[in-house]
């Protein structure tokens, strides 16, 4: 009530409309931290028996909260059918039946946390809104210029308070509405999960209200981001089967094509480096080198340079082989190109560097040409050699002019990555297809793993707008 009286007082001190709002914002936020001290979910699932059509029955235990059962519902048994499925559903005592009682419940069990950590998220949300909030409308006398620019931020965090609370209850049934509509009434959440939400929409509608006051944007592609990947979860939790299935199947490859993408790329740049170097040099064995590595590696198709890679470069370390064999004093050199063989990400890894290093080059080559000559031939006034200009003068200005090129071309070598699929390296592409291949669900496999694509390239397109806008700068 302290908290509401001097909100209050600030409104009617000022009078103005902007007070009104922020005692809007702030009374939602006391509702909200006063509602998680009451009953929210008032009874839980503690067992249910899923049976099928041929007589298949299982028994699944659950604590502290439901998690698996919409699974275990749609995916039956070959040649069955769901049949129908009895839960128990128990009372919750007080205060574990509270919101901050269902969160420490949880949150103190590690196995338990990890389990259930998207239920603990989504409870915890609103919980920061309201805090948000209450820092924001106690801590302003009007909207002075050091707060404007948390408003953005205030307005992301309090929107998605009342549909992570919405969640919260879909956690209590597991996404099912077959689970509900069996222990429906049991499950309804109780007084103090109502009063939340209502809290939750007063503080939505009091950050919303304060959009005008500040240009920033409040709606930047990084909310792409974060619906393309909420999607994706919120698949795996409505429809479980295939989507949560497909999900662990190829969460694996997810990590292989990361570690794939950013060992390639450290190559990647040191080869462009050198290309790049090259092709400004005045010497005209390194020019002409470097000249024919990127015109020739630029005509030929990534895809078939792979294949090249893979199965003919074996013959040609024969070849080398055979050849060095005939000269007694190389036989040690002999065997060892007649026993190289690459295994199937370093031949990847090999493939993805030789061609994006050719586009990378002609990207360093014109990053560096873009400074102006005088800039060489000033640092060389001032006693440096060459090797010491293109250090701390002329690379430190080119990288500013390569750096939005390179972006794309690594957020380009990520998608490009997929090609590696037919070198037999188990990336994000090459278990989509082996899902596909065992269970012929090809449109459900290759939505989420488009999906899954689309959140890496977002996320990749996002991180280099950032760091352009950190090193931009006027010319």
């Amino acid at each position: 009530m302290a908290i509401v009286t001097r909100a209050l007082a600030r409104s009617k001190a000022s009078g103005g409309r902007l007070d009104r709002r922020l005692l809007l914002g702030v009374a939602g936020a006391v509702i909200i931290l006063v509602s998680y001290a009451l009953p929210m979910f008032a009874a839980r699932i503690t067992a249910a028996q899923t049976r099928f059509s041929l007589g298949t029955v299982t028994v699944s235990h659950f604590e502290p909260l439901i998690a698996g059962q919409h699974y275990k519902q749609a995916h039956a048994p070959v040649d069955e059918e769901l049949a129908a499925v009895v839960v128990d559903a128990v009372p919750v005592p007080y205060p574990a039946s509270s919101g901050y009682g269902w969160v420490a419940g949880i949150a103190r069990n590690a196995r338990h946390l990890g389990q259930h950590a998207s239920f603990v998220l989504v409870m915890v949300v609103p919980l920061l809104s309201a805090l948000a909030m209450g820092a924001y409308g106690l801590g302003t006398q009007g909207v002075p210029q050091r707060g404007l620019r948390w408003i953005p931020a205030l307005i992301h965090i309090a929107v998605i308070g009342p549909f992570a609370l919405l969640l919260a209850w879909l956690h209590q049934i597991d996404f099912s509405l077959m689970l509900y509509t069996v222990a429906g009434p049991a499950l309804t959440p109780a007084p103090g999960f109502w009063a939340a939400l209502v809290g939750a929409v007063a503080v939505a509608g009091a950050a919303l209200s304060l959009r005008r006051e500040t240009n920033q944007r409040v709606a930047t592609w990084w909310i792409l981001v974060f619906v393309v990947a909420f999607g994706v979860w919120l698949l795996t939790r409505i429809r479980p089967y295939p989507f949560l299935e497909i999900w662990n199947f190829v969460a694996d490859g997810i990590l292989v094509t990361l570690r794939l993408v950013t060992t390639s790329f450290a190559f990647i740049l040191l080869v462009s480096l050198l290309g790049g170097l090259g092709r400004i040099s005045r010497n005209r064995i390194i020019y002409g080198l470097s000249s024919l590595y990127v015109e020739v590696v630029r005509g030929i198709p990534l895809l078939v340079q792979l294949l090249f890679i893979w199965f003919a470069l074996p013959q040609v370390f024969d070849g080398v082989g055979g050849v060095l064999a005939k000269v007694p004093v190389l036989e040690g050199a002999s065997t060892w190109f007649l026993n190289l063989r690459l295994d199937p990400y370093a031949a990847a890894v090999l493939g993805l560097t030789i061609c994006y290093g050719a586009y990378g080059s002609e990207i360093f080559r014109a990053g560096i040409s873009s400074i102006h000559q005088g800039q060489m031939e000033a640092a060389r006034s001032l006693g440096m050699n060459s090797f010491q200009a293109m250090r701390y003068i002329i690379l430190p200005q080119a990288v500013r002019v390569i750096l939005p090129p390179v972006g794309n071309e690594f957020v380009a070598l990520l998608k490009d990555s997929s090609l590696v699929s037919v070198l037999a390296v188990s990336d994000l592409t090459r278990r989509g297809r082996e899902y596909m291949a065992r269970t012929f669900l090809s449109f459900d496999t290759w939505i989420l793993v488009a999906l899954c694509y689309l959140v890496l390239t977002l996320f990749s397109s996002r991180v280099v707008e950032f760091i352009e806008s950190k090193s931009r700068f006027e010319r």
